[in-house]
């Protein structure tokens, strides 16, 4: 196996140590600033994971919300951050045929799983269900399928035990590091924060030094399919040249590229997100 020296490590914040809820995550309110602490010790720990592994050179995809919840100062020196929003490739920027591995931290499943702290897809006020090709597909497997397209392996994910089953049902032989187990939507049995991060430097570490699943791959040409919440969103969606109707919330197209499909997925969503401003 080549050793991993250029590591690519997305992190969501939904799925990270101790967190169960909206309240947490949300830029505006009391507890983000907490939210905010504990995410960057998942990161570092997983980048110090990675630096244990021999990674030369590893690039941080900030990918939550509108992807300036990193105090860049705080992350770790040995990392490059990738912050703001809109970013092209969205939660995976950076992404490239020159990285070894691509790692995800404080992942959460998608939208309806039982058990799944702060389950969704997206925009949790926004998107029912997403397939790709027919499959259901959550965040991590869009992602992981965007890794894949650039011939990445995706071979750790952090976050909830709903998150961690996902990725191995998408991704057979991933790496995961289980931080908390969800009693509902908005509570969980946590590992203390100092633990989490012990076990995610460990298992990036872990994953790093064997045997890399195979890269994921949606096969081409690309079906997507959206579920939105509302017909109105689905009005709006209709707008971009491509999309068919389904039915009153459910639209679809075909894209020849899986990463062109991605992008088009996104910028239906966030067009339909309009609709809940008007």
């Amino acid at each position: 196996m080549v050793k991993p020296e250029r590591v690519f490590i997305s992190i969501d914040m939904e799925g990270i140590s101790t967190i169960v809820d909206w309240e947490e995550v949300g830029k505006d309110t009391s507890e983000y600033q907490y939210a905010r602490k504990i995410m960057v010790q998942d990161l570092n720990a997983a980048i110090e994971g990675a630096l244990d592994a021999g990674a030369k050179e590893i690039m941080v995809s900030d990918a939550h919300g509108r992807m300036r919840n990193l105090r860049p100062e705080d992350v770790h020196e040995a990392a490059v951050l990738t912050r703001g929003s809109p970013k092209p490739d969205s939660m995976m920027e950076g992404i490239s045929e020159g990285h070894d591995a691509a790692m995800y931290v404080g992942y959460h499943s998608m939208k309806g799983t039982l058990k799944g702290v702060c389950a969704h897809t997206i925009s949790g006020s926004t998107v029912q269900r997403v397939w790709f090709n027919g499959r259901e597909t959550g965040e991590f497997g869009m992602n992981s399928a965007l890794a894949g397209y650039y011939g990445v392996p995706s071979v750790m994910l952090a976050g909830d035990y709903a998150a961690t089953q996902e990725a191995e049902v998408f991704v057979p032989g991933i790496t995961t590091a289980t931080v908390k187990w969800a009693n509902g939507r908005y509570g969980a049995k946590c590992l203390h924060p100092k633990n989490a991060a012990k076990l995610i430097r460990a298992k990036a570490k872990e994953a790093l030094t064997k045997k890399f699943p195979e890269p994921r791959v949606i096969n081409e040409p690309v079906e997507i399919k959206l579920e939105l919440t509302n017909a109105a969103m689905a009005d709006l969606v209709m707008l971009i040249p491509g999309y068919e109707r389904v039915n009153g919330v459910t639209i679809k197209a075909v894209y020849d590229t899986y990463p062109v499909a991605l992008s088009a997925l996104r910028a239906g969503i966030y067009l339909a997100g309009n609709i809940l401003r008007r």
